[in-house]
């Protein structure tokens, strides 16, 4: 049970010290996992060394290095898994990052510990010791950094809920198993200098890391180490030169890997960003939704409970058994109401579906003393007065009357409810038309006690209210609509109490949303 077969022609002195030890790799691996392998990773080590390798130092010595070599891998995988929070089943850019600067430090301490029990041993020189502990270095640390990233791709391909060879990852294989024919060919090719043209391994690696990710360089590696490992030993070179290339193969590995995760991470975070705003644009939409049912309900409310009350005095009239012309007026009025709160839910459906607007010359006067006619009962009944001054004359405006109409009624009806607020009975509502170059103002202000202190800034986002029963929709709307026609709408304070409402309406009209 030993991968240290694939290496054993470069064997250090028959003491088991190859230039590449992946069982080592997929011991730490174990331990990372739980270190209830660290019995069988004790134990397969032995029995490797002892049996399948045929290490030639004594039977105790070959027990103490080994036992030695696990203790150390227990603490680097706990230092990984508990200190570092490192996953297996992870390919984060921290992870691997940390990863990468761990193993290369902690596999200094283990090349120093197992060449030193062998030194005690007497299995190993003082004259040979730093070679040893360089070639186990070597391949203690290319065993870990090429083994572990294949390990944590395999998991990230189970971990898939199905997977299948697509043609993009078919030609990713091709291609770097052609470059990595192409780049052996040319490094045999020039003989003793093999390892100077190993910087086309880096372009192939590269390559493979901006266009497969983590995955496909862990891969990649492994596949290149076997057959570095393999070729070195047909074509001859010796343990030099060999040595020379598994220098170089940590850097191109860490390069590699890094690359790759960073590459896998950005793909993640992208798939992650689009998720995200798959679900932003699908809960705006239910948001809009929500919204357009809150204004629906907030534009016909108050028509609807016009004919309410009227409908409610046709019946008191009846019951009375007073003449049938005031009941016939109030019906009349009933129904005048019902058709507008058609009206408005025609306009309403248009906007949604077209957001187109119905441009007419309107006569704003006209239209301000219809509003507040239909204000003036429930005005009345909470003694509060209304009136409407107009510097005449006052030019038509292009404009569309059902929203007009909207922003006219919402304006008048928060003013009445803000000058009933005041305890005197002396609430007064004040309607001004004026001409002012190529647009109509009209101001709607009331002596109530003003906006709220916490709504100052923020009257015309929707929600907004400090009315027990209200939607926050009226003032959002009106500003929507206002804006629509290229107008413009604000609130001031009213001198000495109360609040100023101001609409600007451009004369010629705008179709073009001004939003």
């Amino acid at each position: 049970m030993s991968c240290n077969l694939l290496t054993e022609w470069h064997e250090f002195e028959d003491l088991g010290i190859t230039l590449w030890s992946p069982d080592n790799g997929l011991s730490l691996a174990l331990l990372i996992e739980s270190a209830a392998f660290a019995p069988f990773v004790f134990g397969g080590a032995v029995v490797a060394d002892v049996f399948i390798v045929g290490v030639h130092q004594d039977m105790f010595v070959s027990v103490a290095a080994e036992f030695v070599l696990t203790i150390v891998y227990i603490a680097l995988a706990f230092i990984l898994r508990y200190k570092l929070k490192f996953s297996l089943r992870e390919t984060r850019l921290a992870d691997v990052t940390t990863f990468l600067l761990l193993i290369p430090v902690g596999t200094v301490l283990s090349s120093s510990l197992y060449c030193g029990v062998l030194y005690i041993g007497d299995a190993l020189s003082a004259s040979k010791f730093p070679a040893a502990m360089l070639q186990f270095w070597i391949g203690d640390t290319l065993g870990m950094i090429t083994i572990i990233p294949l390990v944590t791709s395999i998991f990230a391909y189970l971990s898939r809920p199905s997977w299948s060879l697509s043609a993009y990852t078919f030609s990713s294989v091709s291609i770097f198993l052609l470059g990595t024919c192409f780049g052996f060919a040319v490094l045999i090719g020039i003989g003793e200098k093999l390892y100077y043209l190993f910087n086309l391994l880096f372009l192939l690696i590269i390559w493979l890391a901006i266009r497969e990710g983590y995955t496909g360089v862990a891969i990649g590696l492994v596949a290149i180490q076997l057959v570095l490992a393999v070729i070195t030993v047909f074509v001859g070179y010796d343990i030099k030169d060999f040595a020379i290339l598994q220098l170089l193969m940590p850097v191109l590995s860490i390069t590699g890997l890094l690359l790759g995760a960073v590459t896998t991470e950005r793909r993640l975070t992208a798939l992650l960003l689009r998720e995200q705003r798959i679900e932003l644009a699908r809960m705006t939409a239910h948001a809009k939704a929500g919204a357009m049912g809150a204004a629906l309900a907030h534009e016909i409310s108050q028509p609807l409970s016009t004919v309410a009350t009227y409908l409610h005095a046709a019946q008191r009239l009846l019951q009375s058994s007073v003449a049938r012309a005031p009941v016939a007026e109030a019906l009349i009025k009933a129904e005048a109401e019902a058709r507008r709160a058609r009206e408005v839910l025609e306009r309403i459906r248009d906007f949604v579906s077209t957001g187109a607007l119905r441009l007419q010359l309107l006569d704003l006067t006209a239209l301000t003393e219809k509003i507040a006619a239909l204000g003036r009962e429930e005005a009345t009944a909470r003694r509060i007065q209304i009136d409407i001054e107009s510097a005449h004359p006052i030019p038509l405006v292009k404009a569309d009357r059902i929203q007009i109409e909207q922003v006219l009624n919402n304006l008048l009806t928060n003013a009445i409810e803000a000058a009933s607020d005041r305890s005197d009975g002396c609430g007064r509502v004040l309607v001004r038309l004026a001409s002012r170059g190529e647009v109509v103002v009209i101001q709607v202000e009331d002596n109530g006690p003003g906006v709220a202190p916490e709504l100052t800034g923020s009257i015309f986002e929707a929600y907004q209210t400090t009315k027990p029963r209200g939607m926050g929709l009226g003032l959002p709307l009106s500003q929507r609509i206002v804006q629509r026609h290229a107008g413009r709408i604000w609130w001031e304070p009213n001198s000495p109490v109360g609040a100023r409402f101001v609409v600007t309406l451009p004369i010629d009209g705008s179709a073009q949303d001004a939003a």
